[in-house]
């Protein structure tokens, strides 16, 4: 009985999901106006719900209950529920296909490997940190005592299960960051040299600034969003880091007359807003609710903010653009177009794909001022 009753609460959940808001903010709303639920329990519905909006896209012939069933064979935590509705739902075995249905196929990248991105978004995915390489040995032996299990390549760690690592001790000492492997990769574009001026364009939380000044300390760092709460977050996280010399403002970067008084750079990141379809195991809602119409937004939003940023550049500056979208027209598209409409040439550009590793698909471009 009460099993049955978690099916018909997670059905009920599933249908009151519009996607007008993230899934994340969803589900955090639902539990603070139903605080019945236990810590248990929220990590048992989320589960079910994302697992369900992953595998909703392979659904051969659609039946809510069987997919609901389907989707808590995934994960751990909602195996014994599996089990208990699998006898009276039997069709569970036949909800789903080996194919999956993914918005704009025709629109990802040539140079996307379709089946490992595909096969990525039936499963949950890991969870990765980018380690000081002084404290390597200091997280590691936390983990171990925590009892967390984790691979390790140089001074990136990857957890096949998610742990409350914001709860460890190194955590709290700035000895890591939690940061996808492909997003860590991208340093590999970004390549700052001493004393140079940078500028964070798209900073959110700071991320990719925290990456440069490990690689680079010795920078003058301009950080900038446009949400306020976003920079409070970044603050926050700069302060566990022992970071305090660099500069942050709001902008609107749609709108250059908020920023033409800042100085020329010698690099900007534009980790530019997008669809972020190379995320998209994190966020598996937008399988169902992404359209070409936001595609087509943000392709266009993307332009507007290199055009304006682009003068801000000095030349012979590096712009570094990176998405976490798999789709040809925030990336390679964009990238011509900027080439053709504005004084960059094109150095480099490439995907940086860990599907198959349980990670995110990123593209990066690095672009220079004539």
């Amino acid at each position: 009985m009460y099993e049955q009753v978690r099916l018909l609460k997670t059905i009920t959940l599933i249908n009151g999901y519009d996607g007008s808001i993230s899934l994340q903010q969803y589900l955090k709303n639902w539990f603070k106006e139903n605080k019945n639920a236990g810590s248990r329990d929220r990590k048992i519905y989320t589960a079910l719900v994302y697992n369900y909006f992953r595998i909703k896209g392979a659904a051969t012939n659609y039946n809510q209950q069987a997919l609901v069933v389907a989707a808590a064979a995934i994960d751990e935590i909602t195996q014994p529920l599996h089990e208990a509705w699998k006898v009276e739902t039997p069709e569970w075995q036949t909800a789903i296909s080996n194919e999956i249905k993914f918005p704009l196929e025709d629109h990802v990248a040539a140079a996307v490997d379709k089946e490992a991105l595909f096969a990525a978004l039936k499963k949950q995915p890991a969870v990765f940190i980018r380690v000081k390489q002084a404290m390597l040995g200091e997280v590691k032996q936390e983990c171990i005592n925590k009892g967390y299990e984790f691979t390790i390549d140089g001074n990136t760690m990857r957890f096949a299960k998610n742990h409350p690592l914001t709860d460890m001790k190194t955590f709290a000492n700035g000895d890591f960051e939690i940061q996808d492997i492909a997003s860590q990769q991208t340093i590999q574009l970004i390549q700052p040299n001493k004393n140079e001026a940078w500028w964070d364009c798209c900073a959110g939380s700071g991320g990719k600034s925290l990456m440069l000044l490990a690689h680079q300390p010795q920078l003058q760092l301009f950080v900038a969003d446009i949400r306020k709460s976003i920079l409070d977050n970044l603050k926050e996280r700069f302060n566990r880091n022992g970071i305090i010399n660099y500069s942050a403002l709001i902008v609107d970067l749609t709108k250059s007359e908020t920023f033409q008084r800042l100085p020329l750079f010698d690099g900007i990141i534009a980790d530019v807003p997008c669809s972020g379809s190379g995320t998209w195991t994190r966020t598996p809602e937008w399988l169902s609710f992404f359209d070409e119409q936001l595609l087509l937004e943000h392709a266009g939003r993307q332009r507007t903010i290199v055009e304006n940023i682009c003068q801000q550049l000095k030349p012979g500056g590096k712009l570094i653009y990176l998405t976490c979208s798999v789709f040809s027209d925030e990336n390679e598209s964009n990238v011509a177009y900027f080439t053709q409409h504005l004084p960059l040439q094109l150095v480099e550009q490439k995907y940086f794909q860990y599907s198959s590793e349980g990670g995110d698909t990123l593209f990066g471009a690095v672009l220079k001022k004539n």
